[in-house]
């Protein structure tokens, strides 16, 4: 599955955008990270994205991606997927969809959300802010 160029304009716009109101600065690191993710199909984790950017920045660090995806993800840029005995993947895909997740292989898959899945809208009290229906396979 492939990203539409469209899709990628988006998403980087709706990170300017929160960057800005959030007053984060937005650093070519920031963004390049930001970016790897943004125009992947694959779910990258942050060792893939490190590798990914390190030529590009010699002093990147893994801390340094790790802690950036960490603060996207509480922006609401992205989501995290986690992936039992393997590190964690992230997606920018922010419209409703599921995830599976290869146990074997560490492997996420984008997968379409069943239409009549009913998700709550409050759970204790408390407005649902996301939902994430993840397959382990």
């Amino acid at each position: 599955m492939k990203i539409s160029p469209q899709e990628i304009s988006v998403r980087l716009e709706n990170f300017r955008k929160t960057s800005r109101d959030k007053r984060l600065p937005l650093t070519p690191q920031k963004s390049a990270i930001f970016q790897a993710i943004a125009t992947s199909c694959e779910h990258p984790g942050v060792t893939e994205i490190y590798k990914q950017l390190k030529s590009e920045f010699p002093s990147i660090s893994l801390a340094t991606v790790y802690k950036n995806l960490k603060k996207f993800e509480n922006l609401g840029l992205l989501v995290e997927i986690p992936v039992p005995g393997k590190a964690p993947r992230y997606d920018a895909k922010l419209e409703i969809h599921s995830h599976a997740v290869d146990t074997a292989s560490g492997c996420v898959y984008d997968v379409e959300t069943p239409k009549n899945l009913s998700l709550p809208k409050e759970i204790l009290g408390k407005k649902v802010k996301h939902a994430n229906l993840i397959y382990y396979l």
